[in-house]
């Protein structure tokens, strides 16, 4: 199925998204459902790990948890992208925020680590409309803006995760880590029936032909899940190829943080809080970051972000204290708080708005299978081999990441709209 058989809504209306100012339609919506989601997932997500090792899991079992649920998402991110690009985007956006509700419940009630670990696998089936989302929000900002627009759209999203760490880490303190954690995801599960509320009030940008809308009824069209034009940008594909290794590297240490500060520094579930929280509260400065992307260049600031983003891995293995591992931790913070907004609006830049669906679900695909790898090889070395050694991993694959930008990606002379 060709991407050209789709029909787009009307040149007026996307004429209008593009010249007014983000914060308005689509945009304020869910950056509004973004905002009440992150302030329920931040009252778990920093001690997720604690938790589950806690119920008897070990670190190979977290990050066998983590890759499987990279997996499954990747394989929704296709089955997101298709139905995006040729079903529309509003409906399995607002159907997969309902279909999340009721995991944080889940996890309240659950006593054994198996049965942890495959909620969590089995809540990765919401990421089928991520793809969407993602083209919902660029869809809704001008080429000029769109750098901005998407960074302030992550600092909103994430100031509410700048308190919740801390009333999480309260709760566990007060109650104990296993109630503690599970009293806050019910608080979790409170805030993710509001946030799908608020996606109710979206608006559909893509209007798909009539033979897209009789469904998958016969081979070409599940064939159209994988199928993209022959011949991508070049540097698309450099893009995607970077972002593989910065998917990998985040994915070696993203579920090991606070484990090597709790086992190997020492550090308690109340004073890992200030830590969570100051981090979210820095990615403000994204604002500013994505400014700078639209003057100066995405390509050059993806560059900077990674580079020196690289250092900080191991430097937070030589980190031996609560404000030694506060200060790392916030560098690493402030050198790649810049690299998601360049990326997400650079692909876009490259990407026709037909095919964005689709091409966001092979970005996701290729993120979610290298963050699989890298859990894998990161819960592994932390575990057999060297709690320090993922630190190591990540720090060589941002560095590998940057030779690919500077070799393989180039900023195209005409942004697509």
């Amino acid at each position: 199925m060709r991407a050209g058989k789709m029909n787009t809504v009307s040149v007026e209306s996307n004429q209008s998204q593009s010249s007014s100012s983000p914060f308005k339609g689509n945009f304020t919506v869910i950056t509004l459902s973004s905002v009440v989601k992150s302030f329920g997932g931040g009252l778990i997500s920093a001690y997720v790990s604690l938790y589950f090792v806690e119920l008897g899991g070990d670190p190979v079992a977290l990050g066998l948890m983590a890759a499987f649920a990279s997996i499954i998402g990747s394989a929704m991110f296709l089955l997101g992208g298709f139905i995006a690009d040729y079903h529309g985007r509003r409906k399995i956006v607002v159907l997969a925020a309902f279909y999340g509700v009721f995991f944080p419940s889940l996890y309240a009630v659950v006593q054994d680590w198996r049965l942890f670990a495959a909620l969590n696998v089995v809540a990765a089936f919401g990421l089928v409309s991520s793809p969407a989302i993602h083209a919902l929000v660029v869809d809704s900002i001008s080429p000029r803006k769109r750098t901005m627009g998407i960074a302030s759209l992550q600092v909103f999203s994430s100031l509410p995760v700048a308190v919740a760490p801390l009333i999480g880490g309260w709760l566990i303190q007060n109650n104990g880590l296993i109630n503690g954690f599970r009293l806050a995801c019910i608080y979790a599960g409170i805030s993710a029936f509001i946030s799908a509320l608020i996606l109710l009030l979206l608006k559909e940008t893509l209007q798909c032909g009539a033979n897209a809308k009789s469904g998958l009824s016969n081979y070409s069209k599940l064939k159209g899940i994988l199928q993209l034009p022959r011949s991508l940008p070049f540097s698309l594909k450099g893009l995607m190829l970077s972002y593989g290794f910065v998917a990998f590297a985040n994915g070696a240490v993203g579920q090991y943080y606070i484990l090597y500060a709790s086992s190997v520094v020492g550090l308690t579930p109340l004073e890992w809080a200030p830590i969570a929280s100051l981090q979210s509260l820095v990615i403000i400065l994204k604002i500013p970051g994505g400014w700078l992307s639209d003057k100066l260049g995405k390509r050059k600031i993806m560059m900077f972000s990674v580079l020196a983003c690289a250092p900080c891995g191991v430097l937070f293995t030589l980190s031996h204290s609560f404000f030694q591992v506060l200060i790392v931790s916030l560098l690493l913070i402030v050198t790649g708080a810049y690299f998601a907004p360049a990326y997400d609006a650079l692909q876009a830049d490259l990407t026709p708005r037909i095919m964005r669906g689709r091409i966001t679900a092979l970005w996701q695909l290729n993120g979610g299978l290298s963050t699989a790898v890298g859990a894998l090889l990161g819960g592994f070395a932390f575990q057999a081999v060297d709690p320090t050694l993922p630190f190591y991993l990540f720090t060589a694959a941002e560095f590998v990441a940057a030779l690919f930008l500077i070799s393989l990606v180039r900023e195209p002379e005409k942004k697509e709209i």
